[in-house]
């Protein structure tokens, strides 16, 4: 007990001491920030010595904020996070996409870096650890951090992650990485395999999109990582730890759910919670009104847990994001995305939009079909008046690609001005492609979390953007489902775009009565792209896989998902029509028939089985 009290005492005298150091620091930076006011020319420069004294980052870091990647100032999460970070403190963020949440971690592993003396070097191998879900996101905090590092060239930025050449991973680590960004699956390889690489000064590990990370199945993985980096939390100082520095884990997540409250308690020592909203912040706070300092690791932690028990919890989406729905009857759907998509590079030539879509042979099929369709807007018949009905430049993105061509497409999409991007879920994660105007999620995301993670990729960092959610009328109840996060969405004014466009030279009027599918736009385009894909075998042979693969997607909705997205309910035949086919594929028809058959069978004797079990007890 004596043990205990002691114990006690030295942490609550810890707790005082650091209240004093921020208390003193805040008032030698209120009394400097003034004497600079009156050196001061402009504005400008006073916001310029408010953003770098209020978040304590190295001049020349500040600057390579400013210069490189445009930051005039901090945006909320950086403003909250980066002190918090800078004084040592286990971190959870949970703030929306495109809030500059990677800022917010590099830039303070960056001001301590630079400030070591003797300055680091290579051979003192990894000081910092980023983990993040995807090789597309690990490049893009690569080149951020190469950014950031221009005035810092002794600290070595690099990454390892699947699909590179591991000989040549394992050379870079023996030369040394000061921060390394690493997908969870190669970084276990290399701690397990490659004893040239040197870890035993790791500062900072911060999980990126941590959410992600766990819903790609990495869990076992990350606790592997964290034994054999010996930095799971409440563990003694020992195997794998510096015995010169303190270890400082941060873990950051725009969705928080039972998952990341688990990788929470077993990483993070005592954090600060940043980035809730007021109904679920800490009454008693110190830094930046960020979260509780005074509180015992495991209440913030019981807290978190309650939050994350909380299904009906709402989801931040930025404010400027308008969300719109659009209810397509599912033979109308390819005719009504290839419309929208004709409207909106009409509407405004210089845009970025992304689709989404659930398997990647139905990103293959759009992608070839909306590079290649060709239609004479004035006359069908008219074969040399033929243009092509998308005029952009389209990109696809998917994981079954090549590592080489998911690198050259995700450079290529960031740098052009116009363009459209097709892609499954691969894309829907941290990325941060520049001027995305429009998402459109063509298949339904499922889980409602996956919906906030795919909008995210426009409104990023206070830009305007937009996003349209393709739902079939027998799934009007997913709005339901989102509202119940807070998810509100209006109604997309469908008929009014097709009705703006010229059929065969003449526009028509159309009456308010007449259905979706027997619009004259909507009936002439489906007839034009079911004769391209009849007279295009390479197409057509995309467009049957399409169909295929589409249809299993759809049955692997789980949970209370499986209500909305009910396979019976699906029209196989207008799902073929919704791939430009004539005829419904005839094989995959069967095949699904009869699968649909083996499970109802094999259900009826798992009950049978049941009820004989039941029986025999009952005479015995």
């Amino acid at each position: 007990m004596e043990a205990l009290q002691v114990e006690l005492e030295r942490e609550i005298k810890e707790k005082e001491e650091f209240r004093a150091k921020l208390q003193k620091e805040q008032l030698w930076r209120s009394e400097l920030l003034e004497q600079l006011y009156k050196q001061a020319t402009n504005y400008r420069e006073c916001a310029l010595f408010e953003v770098q004294l209020n978040l304590g980052l190295h001049s020349a870091l500040s600057d390579q904020l400013r210069e490189r990647l445009g930051f005039e100032a901090p945006t909320i999460v950086q403003a909250q996070a980066i002190p918090v970070i800078l004084s040592g403190r286990h971190v959870l963020v949970n703030a929306e996409t495109g809030s500059g949440k990677t800022i917010a971690y590099l830039a303070p592993i960056i001001h301590h870096l630079q400030g070591y003396s003797p300055r680091i070097e290579r051979s003192h191998g990894t000081f910092a650890l980023v983990l993040v879900p995807t090789r597309e996101l690990c490049l893009q905090v690569y080149e951020i951090l190469q950014k950031l590092l221009h005035r810092f060239h002794w600290i070595v930025p690099g990454y390892v992650m699947g699909g590179e050449n591991r000989n040549k991973e394992k050379a870079r680590l023996r030369k040394g990485i000061s921060i390394l960004i690493a997908t969870p699956g190669r970084l276990l390889d290399h701690l397990k395999n490659t004893s040239s690489f040197t870890h035993t000064n790791m500062r900072w590990i911060i999980f990126d999109e941590a959410d992600r990370i766990l819903e790609l199945g990495f869990g076992k993985d990350i606790e592997e990582i964290l034994d054999l980096l010996g930095s799971r939390a409440n563990e003694p100082a020992g195997k794998g730890k510096s015995s010169e520095f303190q270890r400082q884990n941060l873990l950051l997540s725009a969705t928080l759910n039972e998952k990341v409250n688990h990788l929470a308690k077993i990483s993070l020592e005592n954090p600060v919670m940043i980035g809730l909203d007021n109904m679920k912040t800490h009454p008693d706070s110190s830094v930046n009104q960020a979260g509780s300092l005074g509180s015992d690791v495991d209440e913030d932690l019981d807290y978190l847990s309650n939050l994350v028990s909380s299904s009906s919890g709402d989801y931040k989406l930025p404010v400027q994001l308008v969300q719109r729905y659009v209810k397509v009857p599912c033979g109308s759907r390819l005719s009504v995305l290839l419309s929208i998509l004709k409207h909106l590079f009409e509407r405004e030539a210089s845009q970025k939009v992304v689709v989404f879509f659930s398997t990647c042979d139905a990103v293959d099929f759009h992608y070839m079909l909306s590079s290649e369709f060709q239609w004479s807007p004035y006359s069908q018949f008219d074969e040399e008046l033929k243009q092509m009905f998308l005029k952009c430049k389209t990109f696809r993105l998917h994981g079954n690609m090549k590592q080489e061509d998911r690198r050259t497409t995700f450079s290529a999409f960031k740098t052009e001005k116009s363009a459209l991007l097709v892609s499954t879920d691969v894309a829907a994660r941290g990325l941060d492609f520049p001027k995305v105007r429009c998402i459109i999620q063509y298949d339904s995301p499922g889980e409602a979390t996956e919906y906030v993670h795919r909008v995210g990729r426009t409104a990023r960092l206070g830009e305007r953007g937009e996003s349209l959610l393709f739902l079939q009328p027998i799934e009007a109840d997913y709005l339901q489902d989102l509202e119940k996060h807070g998810v509100s969405l209006t109604e997309y004014p469908l008929l009014k775009i097709l009705d703006s466009f010229p059929l065969h030279g003449q526009t028509h009027r159309v009456k308010k009565f007449v259905s979706l599918e027997s619009h004259p736009w909507v009936v002439s385009l489906q007839r034009e792209l079911e004769s391209y894909i009849s007279a295009e075998p390479k197409i057509k042979k995309v467009a049957k896989d399409a169909f295929c693969s589409w249809v299993r997607a759809y049955t692997a909705h789980r949970g209370d998902l499986k209500r909305i997205f009910m396979v019976k309910k699906l029209h196989l035949g207008h799902v073929a029509k919704s791939f430009a086919l004539r005829e419904q594929p005839s094989l995959v028809g069967k095949t699904f028939q009869n699968q649909t058959k083996k499970r109802k069978r094999d259900l009826k004797q798992k009950q049978k089985g049941v009820f004989k079990k039941r029986k025999t007890a009952s005479k015995t």
